[in-house]
């Protein structure tokens, strides 16, 4: 299985452009469209990433003998969502927007060059810069 280098990456804002309720019952019939929130999670391997907030499902646990684990119910977590479905959002125009890729190439000592990406805004032309 190829895993294919993605333009959204983990501490990302991201902004969900399509998609269903996720598992949970709403009037809305987009769902979760227009929601944005945090990545925290990606899957390469399956193209898919955990947003915070968006595609919230219950897990359903059973009650447990060991005291130290909860006593079981219904808890609720983000589930996957594809990353087809998810745009990132420029920090500096505040808007969902397409990613592109400059190369920046740094010289150093004893004449090495260095190629460097950075992901680019294709609105505005502001660098994204990676989230802590």
């Amino acid at each position: 299985m190829k895993i294919v280098k993605t333009r959204i990456r983990k501490n990302d804002i991201v902004q969900v452009m399509s998609g269903s309720a996720g598992g949970r019952v709403s009037s809305d019939s987009a769902g979760e469209r227009g929601s944005r929130g945090k990545v925290f999670a990606i899957d390469h391997s399956r193209n898919r990433a955990k947003v915070q907030g968006v595609r919230m499902v219950f897990r359903h646990l059973p009650r447990s003998k060991d005291p130290s684990k909860p006593g079981g119910g219904r808890t609720e977590k983000e589930a996957f969502i594809s990353l087809s479905n998810l745009m990132l959002v420029c920090p500096r125009c505040d808007e969902a927007t397409r990613v592109g890729i400059r190369l920046d190439k740094q010289e150093r000592e004893g004449g090495k060059v260095k190629t460097r990406r950075v992901r680019v805004c294709k609105k505005c032309g502001a660098d994204i810069l990676e989230r802590d």
